[in-house]
C-alpha cells in the first residue's frame, strides 16, 4: 500500500482551446508556447498536509437522561469556556452519524474503452455500493488478563457476526503488535485474527512484579519512584521486611525503591507501546473514507508522566482532526476490588492490606481515566461496570446519532504550546449532559493560508461528501491491456470562465489545486495525484468563449477489481471547493 504522502503529479491538457491561443504553457497540438505568453502554469508538489489548530474544533455529544444523543440544539444553546474564559463559537455544525448499513451508491460505473456499463446492481446480485463505515477493534493484550481477553474476544466475534453489513469493513489490532488484520469484510479472516490474540510476556512480567519481594504495581512504583510518596515507600518497605525476613528498615527501603524503579520502567514501556499503537491506528484510519470508529478494548492503563499525558491529549487532537470516533470498553466488566488482591497475588503482610487496597482503588480509577478521556474527547462511548459485553461492543462500535462540532478561535491565544482547559455547557433543556474534550495544547506557530488549504483538501478527500461550490466535474474510463491490467483515466473538467479571479497588474490571478485519488474495495488508499494550476490570465483571455473549459487528467495502472476514484478541487481566490466520487469496476 502506497503512502498518501507519495502523491505524484497528474498531467494537464487544454481541452477546446485552439493552437494559437496562449492560455496553456503547452498548446493542444503539443507545441510549446512562448514562456512569456503562458497564462497558466502547472505545478507539481508532494502532498504534505499539516493540520493547523488556530481554529479549535470541539466535538460534543449531548445526551438526555436516558443516554440518547440529541440533535436539535443550535449554536445559541451552547457556552464554551477556554481556561474559564467564555469564547465565541465561530463555527457550528451538526453531523448525523448513522448512515444505515454503511453503503454508499455512486453514480458512475464504466466498462472497457469508456462505454457506460449502467445499472446499480452487480452481476452477483450485490448492491453496487462502496464501503463507508470502518471499525477498528484494538485489543490491549499488554494489560488484559487471560480471562478478560477470552470473554471480550468471544463478544467481539458475536458483534462482528451480528452487525457487520456486507459493505462494512472491520480490522483487528493489538497494542503489542503481535496480531493484526487490516480492514476487510471477510468474517472468517476476522474470526481467525481474534482467535490468535493471546496475552504475552508483558502479563507474565506484570504477574512476576506483583509477586516479587516486595510486591509492586506500576501505580505504586510510580508513586515511589516519580512522586516520592513516603507512605507508599513505607508500605513497600514493610512488605519487604516480611518477605525477605529483614530487620533493617534502610535495607528494606532500598529493596522497595529498586522494585519501584523496575515496576515503573515496565509499566511506562507498556503505556508507550499502547499509545504508539493507538496513534498508528488513528493515522491508518485517517486515510479511510466515510465513518471511522475505533473500539479500544482494555482494562485501562496508566498515563502518569507529563510526557505521556501530553501524548494522550495530542492523540485526541489527531483523532478529532481525522474524524475518528474512539469508543472504549472496560474489559474487566463489573469490577470489584478484593482486599489484599486476588488469588494470583501474594498477601505477605496483613498489616499493609488496608493501605494497599486504597492504592489499588486509586490505580483502578486512574486506569480508566485514559479510556474516559479518549472517548469523551472524540465523541465516543465509554462502556464500563457491566458484564453485558455484547451490549458494550454494540454501543462502543456505533458512532453517536448526532455530533456537534463547535469551532472557536481563542481570544488572546499565545503561541506557547501550553495546555488549555475546555468546558462546554448546554444552556437549554433539563437533564442534557454534554460530552466533550477536556482541553487542548496551544499551537507554537500561526496557521497560514497554505496550511488551511492543505487541511481543507485532506478533510474533503477522505470523505464521501459531494461539493459543488466550484464548476468541476469528474469523468472516468478505463482501457484493458494485453497483460490483464488496465489503465484507469480520471479527467476533472473545470469551467474556467466561472472561476473568481483577483486582479493584479495586467493579470487575473487564481490558483486551482486538483487532487485525484484511488481507493480499493476495502476503502484502502491505493495511489493519488496532485496538480496545482496557477492562472495568470489577460483580460483578453477572459473575454474569449472558453466553451470546453480546461481538464486535468490523471492515469492509474490497476489490476482488475472495484475502485473508487475521488476528486477534490479547491481554488485560492474564493476558497471554494468541488468534490465528487466515481465507482469503477474493472473486470
Amino acid at each position: 500500500m502506497k503512502s498518501f504522502r507519495s502523491f505524484v503529479a497528474a498531467s494537464i491538457l487544454c481541452a477546446g482551446i485552439s493552437a494559437n491561443f496562449p492560455l496553456c504553457a503547452q498548446t493542444a497540438q503539443g507545441t510549446p508556447a512562448p514562456a512569456t505568453a503562458a497564462e497558466v502554469a502547472s505545478k507539481d508538489a508532494p502532498v504534505t498536509f499539516k493540520s493547523g489548530v488556530n481554529l479549535i474544533p470541539v466535538p460534543v455529544v449531548v445526551r438526555d437522561s436516558k443516554g440518547r444523543a440529541v440533535g436539535e440544539l443550535g449554536v445559541n444553546d451552547f457556552q464554551l469556556f477556554d481556561n474559564g474564559k467564555p469564547q465565541m463559537i465561530s463555527k457550528f455544525t451538526v453531523q448525523k452519524l448513522t448512515p444505515g448499513n454503511g453503503a454508499v451508491t455512486l453514480p458512475v460505473v464504466t466498462s472497457p474503452n469508456g462505454a457506460p456499463a449502467g445499472g446499480g446492481v452487480r452481476a452477483d446480485g450485490e448492491p453496487d455500493g462502496i464501503p463507508d463505515r470502518f471499525v477498528a477493534y484494538l485489543f490491549d493484550d499488554l494489560h488484559m488478563s487471560l480471562s478478560d481477553l477470552v470473554y471480550t474476544r468471544d463478544a467481539a466475534r458475536r458483534e462482528i457476526d451480528s452487525s457487520l453489513h456486507a459493505l462494512d469493513r472491520a480490522a483487528i489490532y493489538t497494542t503489542s503488535g503481535r496480531q493484526t488484520m487490516e480492514f476487510t469484510g471477510d468474517r472468517e479472516k476476522l474470526h481467525a485474527a481474534l482467535a490468535a490474540i493471546a496475552t504475552g510476556p508483558a502479563q507474565a512480567q506484570k504477574a512476576l512484579a506483583q509477586n516479587s519481594c516486595p510486591p509492586m504495581t506500576y501505580y505504586m512504583g510510580d508513586r515511589i519512584n516519580n512522586l516520592n510518596d513516603t507512605e507508599a515507600l513505607n508500605v513497600a518497605a514493610a512488605d519487604a521486611m516480611v518477605c525477605a525476613n529483614l530487620h533493617n528498615l534502610a535495607m528494606a527501603q532500598q529493596m522497595a525503591r529498586q522494585a519501584a524503579r523496575e515496576a515503573a520502567s515496565l509499566g511506562d514501556r507498556d503505556t508507550v507501546s499502547a499509545l504508539d499503537t493507538l496513534r498508528t491506528v488513528i493515522n491508518r484510519m485517517a486515510t479511510m473514507p466515510g465513518q471511522r470508529s475505533i473500539v479500544l478494548v482494555s482494562p485501562g492503563f496508566l498515563v502518569v508522566t507529563t510526557d505521556r499525558q501530553d501524548e494522550e491529549t495530542r492523540l485526541i487532537e489527531r483523532a478529532v482532526k481525522a474524524n475518528v470516533v474512539i469508543g472504549a470498553l472496560d474489559a474487566r466488566g463489573l469490577y470489584t476490588m478484593i482486599p489484599g488482591g486476588d488469588a494470583s497475588q501474594r498477601t505477605l503482610n496483613t498489616a499493609t492490606i488496608n493501605a494497599k487496597s486504597r492504592y489499588a482503588t486509586a490505580e483502578a480509577n486512574a486506569q480508566a481515566d485514559v479510556m474516559a478521556n479518549l472517548s469523551s474527547g472524540t465523541g465516543g462511548t465509554f462502556y464500563r461496570n457491566s458484564n453485558d459485553l455484547d451490549e458494550g461492543f454494540a454501543r462502543t462500535a456505533a458512532a453517536p446519532d448526532y455530533l456537534y462540532i463547535l469551532g472557536f478561535s481563542p481570544l488572546g491565544l499565545k503561541l506557547d504550546g501550553r495546555y488549555h482547559d475546555l468546558k462546554v455547557v448546554v444552556t437549554r433543556g433539563k437533564g442534557l449532559v454534554p460530552q466533550a474534550r477536556k482541553g487542548y495544547y496551544a499551537p507554537r506557530y500561526a496557521q497560514d493560508a497554505a496550511d488551511l488549504a492543505k487541511q481543507q483538501l485532506e478533510e474533503a478527500f477522505f470523505t464521501r461528501d459531494e461539493l459543488h461550490d466550484l464548476p468541476a466535474m469528474l469523468h472516468t474510463e478505463y482501457f484493458k491491456s494485453d497483460n490483464g491490467d488496465a489503465t484507469l483515466l480520471a479527467v476533472t473538467k473545470i469551467d474556467v470562465k466561472k472561476l473568481a479571479f483577483h486582479r493584479e497588474a495586467d493579470r487575473n490571478r487564481n490558483d486551482v489545486t486538483v487532487l485525484t485519488g484511488l481507493f480499493d474495495n476495502d476503502g484502502n488508499y491505493v495511489s493519488g495525484q496532485q496538480k496545482t494550476m496557477e492562472f495568470r490570465l489577460l483580460d483578453s483571455t477572459l473575454e474569449k468563449p472558453l466553451t470546453d473549459g480546461m481538464a486535468v487528467r490523471s492515469t492509474f495502472t490497476v489490476h482488475p477489481g472495484r475502485y473508487v476514484v475521488r476528486m477534490v478541487v479547491r481554488d485560492s481566490e474564493g476558497q471554494l471547493m468541488a468534490a465528487e466520487s466515481a465507482l469503477v469496476e474493472i473486470r
